[in-house]
């Protein structure tokens, strides 16, 4: 192990920020930064700092040979769960002021194996922000080709705030297929939803389909505006539009032929898609 990352996992099994921790050393969060990814290593007088505000000697933090003390017990394999951490108030004195560093929930898992830089699997969690960055990342931030947490960033993320390029599922969701209370994406669904093709309670795009659908192209739902609309309640379109029976009944293949007329054949997918659902319609 590095010393920046010894550094990093003194400092985040105390449950501290960067900036608290630069605060305490007199530096900058950036400097603290730099020291954890190993850009820029301490002088001799914040070495000897860092080994009294952690109890750990000075040899620990310089080779990478020299094991870790109990107290701080190291986990590769299996959850750190800091159990052998001390349950108490650390206090730390800086000038004439007094810190009170109080324990915090705190665990990270970190897989040896190592793909493109990244580790295959790093999960950390902790009731302070904290950052889980791998290929499968979980963690209060999690950012990878898979992303799970409170904030996902990746190919695909599952998480309440999710941006995926790929996928993203979750409260708030953006990403080339999204899904959520809010949704924005290429396809997006969600009670609130932005995107080429949309399908929700309000969708907003090219296509849509929803209560209220407002679709440049083609828009379906019980209010329904756009080039092309077919409404249940109420039809607002400037090429076509149609507000279905009171028995339910519309003229399906003139909408299909207003379809393939004014849709240009670049939007052939989406415009299929549509056409599929309009034909349901007249099956269900």
């Amino acid at each position: 192990m590095t010393l920046g990352e010894k550094i990093y996992r003194l400092r985040t099994q105390r449950g501290m920020s960067q900036e608290a921790f630069g605060e305490m050393l007199g530096i900058s969060r950036q400097s603290v930064s730099k020291w954890e990814t190993d850009q820029s290593v301490p002088e001799l007088d914040k070495i000897v700092a860092i080994s009294n505000m952690f109890g750990v000697s000075t040899d620990y933090l310089l080779k990478e040979q020299v094991e870790r003390p109990k107290r701080y017990p190291e986990s590769s394999d299996m959850w750190d769960m800091e159990k052998d951490m001390p349950d108490r108030e650390e206090i730390f004195r800086q000038g004439s002021q007094i810190i009170i560093q109080r324990p915090s929930f705190h665990y990270e898992y970190k897989s040896k194996t190592v793909v493109a830089g990244l580790p295959l699997v790093h999960v950390n969690f902790g009731l302070r922000p904290v950052r889980a960055k791998g290929i499968f990342a979980i963690g209060n931030i999690a950012q990878g080709v898979v992303a799970i947490g409170i904030f996902g960033l990746g190919l695909i993320a599952f998480a309440p705030v999710s941006v995926g390029l790929v996928l993203a599922i979750g409260c708030a969701a953006a990403g080339g297929i999204a899904f959520g209370s809010l949704a924005v994406g290429v396809i997006a669904g969600g009670a609130l939803c932005v995107g080429v093709f949309s399908m929700g309670a309000v969708a907003v795009g090219q296509f849509s389909f929803g209560a209220v659908a407002l679709g440049k192209q083609v828009a379906i739902g019980d209010v329904a505006r756009g080039n092309i609309a077919l409404g249940f309640s109420e039809a607002y379109g400037s090429i076509y539009e149609e507000v279905r029976a009171a028995d339910g009944s519309f003229d399906c293949q003139a909408i299909l032929d207003a379809i393939d007329a004014n849709v240009a054949g670049y939007w052939g997918i989406f415009a299929r898609w549509m056409k599929i659902i309009i034909r349901s319609m007249v099956q269900a």
